[in-house]
């Protein structure tokens, strides 16, 4: 009997160890699961500034239309309402004019009724005026972005606010990206990066600007490649690298350059076409991105700027659906 009841407790004890191990397994697996979602949506924050910023140097916005908000002052309508009050006035007057020329007291009564409506007149109009001073209405209109209709100039303020604000997150992006797989050597290299971007921008140089940029963007598929498993994660990140490459090169003309940057573009993004764990749903999206980017590969054979930025753009936009 006591023997038995021996074999129960070590039983006991250990079924107790068991599950206390496998209970902080548990634990530690999720916690360390919701760090690397931490820093990976860190990650994206950081792709999704320096694409925004990459696409601001040519004032390219990934959406056919964006909605403009003005304000519309009612002065036009209340100034044509003053305008009719006045019209009425003066043709009563001008109708009331032949009975008053008649007598010097009459005449003097006259002077006195346009006195008033003078006077009146003044005083509607200045609140009319008022009126349409604080009477503030807005207007909201779809305008147009596509590349031919956007304006050449930068925006360089916003793109200097844009780049100082982001210094305020780096220190806690860095120091998460430490608790990751990820060589020393890449986040320093980009923190070095990024100080130089800082410098050309504030010097307002565009073509060194999306030098530095897709530089920036280069350490992007290292950042993620030892912090996700999503392939096509992966392989589209990778391929937007060598497209910001070429991308980054147009100012300079080196359309040698930016054919090979294109090619590799096609090669990184075909893995995804022979990849059969792929969603059935993305399938499509995933061969129409394919055939565009071949397509990109056209525009620098006719070495226009334009013909490749509407094809840029519309990779940019597609691309982002997977």
């Amino acid at each position: 009997m006591k023997k038995f009841r021996k074999i129960s407790f070590c039983f006991l004890i250990i079924v107790i160890i068991i599950l206390s191990i496998t209970l902080y397994a548990n634990v530690s697996k999720g916690n360390q699961k919701e760090n690397n979602e931490k820093e990976i949506s860190e990650i994206d924050f950081l792709e999704d500034k320096i694409v925004d910023l990459l696409n601001e140097m040519n004032n390219i916005e990934t959406r056919n239309y964006h909605i403009s908000v003005s304000n519309v002052s009612k002065q036009t309508k209340n100034q044509g309402s003053s305008d009719n009050n006045t019209k009425q006035d003066s043709q009563a007057n001008s109708a009331s004019t032949p009975e008053s020329v008649s007598s010097s007291g009459e005449e003097g009564g006259h002077g006195s009724s346009n006195n008033q409506s003078t006077s009146n007149t003044s005083g509607g109009s200045a609140s009319s005026n008022n009126n349409s001073n604080s009477n503030q209405g807005k207007k909201f209109n779809l305008e147009s972005e596509g590349v031919l209709v956007n304006s050449e100039k930068i925006d360089w303020t916003n793109v200097k606010t844009e780049v100082e604000t982001l210094y305020s997150s780096i220190p806690t992006i860095t120091l998460d990206l430490y608790k990751l797989d990820i060589a020393k050597e890449d986040i320093l290299g980009f923190n070095k990066e990024f100080d130089n971007l800082t410098i050309v921008v504030n010097q307002n140089k565009k073509e060194e600007t999306l030098n530095q940029l897709s530089k920036l963007y280069d350490y992007i598929p290292k950042f993620i490649e030892n912090t996700t498993k999503d392939e096509v994660k992966k392989v589209t990140i990778e391929t937007k690298a060598n497209i910001f490459k070429a991308y980054s090169k147009l100012d300079s003309k080196d359309w040698t350059q930016i054919s090979k940057d294109v090619k590799q573009a096609v090669d990184v993004y075909s893995k995804l076409l022979s990849n059969t764990n792929i969603d059935s749903n993305k399938q499509y999206i995933i061969s129409k991105t394919y055939v565009m980017i071949n397509e990109l590969q056209n525009a620098v054979e006719v070495k226009d700027e334009a013909v490749f930025l509407i094809k840029y753009k519309n990779i940019l936009e597609e691309i982002d659906n997977l």
